[in-house]
């Protein structure tokens, strides 16, 4: 199967390596960003598919999360597992008053996050806990494939990860344009060396060589309506680029 950095070159026309618009490290960052909104989107009942147990006990009784997200926690009371429910954190307290309602119990125990910890209460037992959580990939741009991930769903990375591709590269030349009157956007007092419309400049006012300066014009025009129509390209692929990931992101929500 074609890496990821190779459909996404096939869906842009874009050569990417190391210091291209994007760069490789960008696109590693567009198709982790991707799988990410993917996985996200996924309905709760195929979040469950794609999960990680973590098993927590009397020795290991909190978990970082590291970002994940959570689908489910459960205590065993010593004879089943019990589901926890979820409280807030400012309830955490509370939660262990037996005098209060949000009192947490081996058959009807309570869970609550700080600081990025998942804590239950009652701490869990030499019998143990187990959180699900959902974590996210970091897809680089040589994968091919992306681990406990929806094979259906697989496809709209790359072309998450054109998307922004093509955003990053109309952003590029955006920057090339000149913004004053040198061909590097920079003002300086116009000379022989001057170049782009700067040297029309130098040739009209100090050669008086219009001949010149309308062929030099001609030719600033013939690219600039290259490059434009390239930016145009860019712009329409990246529109059905976009409607297709649209479309199979709402597939992928229904379920």
């Amino acid at each position: 199967m074609a890496t990821f950095e190779a459909q996404v070159e096939g869906l842009t026309s874009l050569s990417i390596d190391g210091s291209s618009s994007p760069t490789q490290t960008e696109l590693t960052q567009f198709l982790t960003d991707g799988a990410k909104e993917v996985l996200t989107a996924l309905p709760v009942t195929k979040k469950i598919l794609y999960s990680t147990s973590s098993a927590l006990d009397n020795s290991t009784t909190n978990l970082t999360l590291g970002g994940s997200e959570v689908l489910g926690v459960m205590r065993d009371d010593g004879t089943i597992n019990q589901p926890c429910r979820r409280i807030p954190s400012t309830m955490s307290g509370r939660s262990q008053d037996s005098a209060e309602m949000t009192f947490g119990t081996a058959s009807d125990p309570v869970w609550w996050v700080v600081n990025n910890i998942l804590s239950i209460f009652p701490e869990p037992s030499s019998s143990g806990a187990t959180v699900q959580t959902l974590a996210y990939p970091a897809v680089a741009f040589g994968d091919s494939a992306i681990t406990k991930f929806p094979d259906e769903a697989e496809y709209l990375v790359p072309i998450y990860g054109a998307i922004k591709t093509l955003q990053n590269k109309m952003a590029s030349m955006m920057d090339e344009i000149p913004r004053n009157s040198d061909q590097d956007g920079t003002f300086t007092t116009a000379s022989s060396s001057s170049q782009g419309y700067e040297k029309v400049r130098h040739l009209l006012e100090n050669s008086e060589d219009i001949e010149l300066a309308s062929s030099i014009v001609g030719s600033l025009s013939s690219e600039m309506q290259q490059f434009m129509a390239e930016y145009k390209w860019y712009q329409e692929q990246q529109a059905k680029l976009q409607a297709d990931y649209d479309k199979g992101l709402q597939i992928v929500m229904a379920g």
